[in-house]
């Protein structure tokens, strides 16, 4: 027989999500999640499938105590949302959602192929390529500008940066995060996530895990102009958050870029993931979209 039931206790929450989670994204992981919880946390709301006592199912909720409604768990920053099933039990996905909920409900980010989720209103894209395909960046361009001359003026920029200034790449000095969060801010303004000193804290504890993090800082003309933070979690390189200052260079934001998917290509990973919204840029990189829906009840 499956019953619902709520969990509020952050322990016995944690020990569910750990035995449901599949752990095929970044974002699936419990320590990546609490980096961003525990720097604000609310109210538990996970709520549980129970198959004869045994935990199948989890859509994993809190309570949004300024907003007045349940969320995704530490979903401010984190995208690819979605709930956990034991295998063989996915059908409950609309019954989770179908729920008596006692708040408003408002989640974003959720991804999936399923009839349900893909029913949903659009919310965004995450942006991300299949590099797996490709042996160098010039692969990468041949694919994402199939017209010569494009392709021609869009390398051109990288070349003149190289021959109009000295430019220096500095490889995983994780000193560098507090300017790389600064510059994000002056970058991204309101839509940065690292506006507040809770927002950047979770980013110093999740430099904590044993992750395979990569720091990137670019120095033009003896002055370091952009940061990078970025992970590798199985085959995808996720490009976490970025900041430059490109006042004083114009393109050294996508030089930045370019050096990251290098890094991606080195290392023979198969996605190059930039997170969601389009930020005035990806587009231009002619990355290839990946939806992300909302799913709101009595907002």
């Amino acid at each position: 027989m499956i019953e619902i039931k709520l969990v509020n206790d952050l322990e016995q929450a944690r020990m569910i999500w750990e035995k449901l989670t599949p752990k095929e994204t970044l974002y699936d992981l419990w320590e990546v999640r609490y980096c961003f919880y525990k720097n604000d946390p609310q109210p538990l709301f996970f709520y549980v499938a129970y198959d004869n006592g045994e935990e199948i199912a989890l859509l994993p909720l809190q309570y949004n105590e300024k907003k007045n409604y349940l969320e995704f768990l530490a979903e401010a920053f984190i995208e690819g949302n979605r709930p956990f099933f034991k295998k063989g039990y996915e059908y409950l996905l609309p019954q989770l959602f179908n729920i008596d909920f006692p708040h408003p409900v408002q989640v974003f980010d959720l991804t999936g192929e399923d009839e349900f989720i893909s029913s949903l209103p659009l919310e965004d894209y995450v942006y991300l390529v299949d590099i797996s395909k490709f042996n160098n960046f010039d692969d990468y361009l041949n694919y994402a500008f199939p017209n010569g001359r494009k392709r021609y003026n869009f390398k051109r920029l990288f070349a003149l940066l190289e021959k109009e200034h000295e430019v220096k790449v500095i490889y995983n000095d994780f000193q560098d995060l507090a300017s790389l969060m600064d510059l994000n801010v002056k970058n991204f303004g309101e839509e940065s996530y690292l506006n507040t000193r809770s927002e950047r804290q979770a980013f110093f504890d999740l430099l904590k895990l044993p992750l395979d993090f990569k720091m990137v800082a670019i120095e033009v003309d003896g002055i370091k102009l952009a940061y990078s933070l970025s992970v590798i979690y199985k085959d995808v390189y996720y490009y976490l958050i970025v900041g430059s200052d490109v006042s004083e260079v114009k393109e050294v934001f996508k030089y930045m870029t370019k050096i990251n998917m290098e890094i991606a290509l080195k290392n023979r990973l198969k996605i190059f993931d930039c997170s969601l919204g389009d930020c005035n840029w990806k587009q231009y990189w002619h990355l290839d979209k990946r939806p992300q829906y909302k799913f709101e009840k009595n907002i």
